[in-house]
């Protein structure tokens, strides 16, 4: 976050040009589209191996602990897709809207 907080001042964002503060003393500044598509990724949280649900059906008893791993990829895979679609689809909005 703080090197895309860099690279916005370099864009010459004036939220993010001298100390940032508005009015009141306040810091108030806007997250740019690659601020939110960074957080959104992150949420979504693509996993490869599940590594914690194959711990504990193994501890529970489960006859196939790492049956676990197709599903999750697929879920996780889904997920992260419906991630980047959702910040596309913000971003051309927001660049429709602004012109």
């Amino acid at each position: 976050m703080e090197a895309l907080a860099k690279l916005e001042e370099e864009r010459g964002n004036p939220a993010y040009l001298g100390d940032g503060k508005s009015a009141g003393g306040k810091r108030e500044r806007v997250a740019s589209n690659e601020m939110c598509t960074f957080l959104i990724l992150n949420i979504s949280s693509l996993q490869l191996i599940p590594v914690n649900m194959i711990v504990y059906r193994s501890q529970y008893g489960s006859v196939n602990p790492a049956g676990i791993i197709a599903p999750a990829i697929v879920a996780t895979f889904i997920s992260t897709l419906v991630a980047v679609l959702y910040c596309k689809m913000k971003d051309r909005r927001r660049r429709y809207t602004s012109t």
